[in-house]
């Protein structure tokens, strides 16, 4: 489990969650793929599995580290309201693709949702 904490009523840090290179696919065609997506984060309380956010816009940008490797995070940027009550939350990143087309490759409509290999506890303390 990813575990991320903050302080109730702060809006640093941005909540980040690095997208994972697999090796089996192109990540600038990732990339290309995320540009023409609409991402989105919901939190729900973990114990009584209220949602206190719920499909809010989020965003890539590149890893200030990347290296020469351009490298991308999704992020969230925390609301007042977003982090007024302490608490355990469980936090997933939307994903929609839309249909991209090219010379190169196709790569259909579809969802995903990140973190994939394991749930984001977030605490607000």
């Amino acid at each position: 489990m990813q575990e991320f904490y903050i302080n109730k009523d702060s809006l640093l840090p941005t909540l980040r969650i690095e997208l994972i290179e697999d090796g089996r696919h192109d990540y600038n065609k990732m990339y290309e793929m995320l540009q023409n997506s609409s991402i989105t984060f919901t939190m729900v309380n973990r114990d009584t599995g209220v949602t206190k956010i719920a499909k809010a816009p989020a965003y890539i940008k590149a890893r200030e580290d990347g290296g020469c490797v351009e490298q991308y995070v999704i992020c969230y940027d925390w609301k007042k309201r977003d982090i007024n009550e302490e608490g355990n939350y469980i936090g997933k990143f939307n994903i929609e693709f839309g249909d991209i087309k090219n010379d190169e490759y196709t790569y259909p409509s579809g969802n995903l949702i990140v973190p994939i290999r394991e749930d984001l506890l977030i605490v607000v303390k």
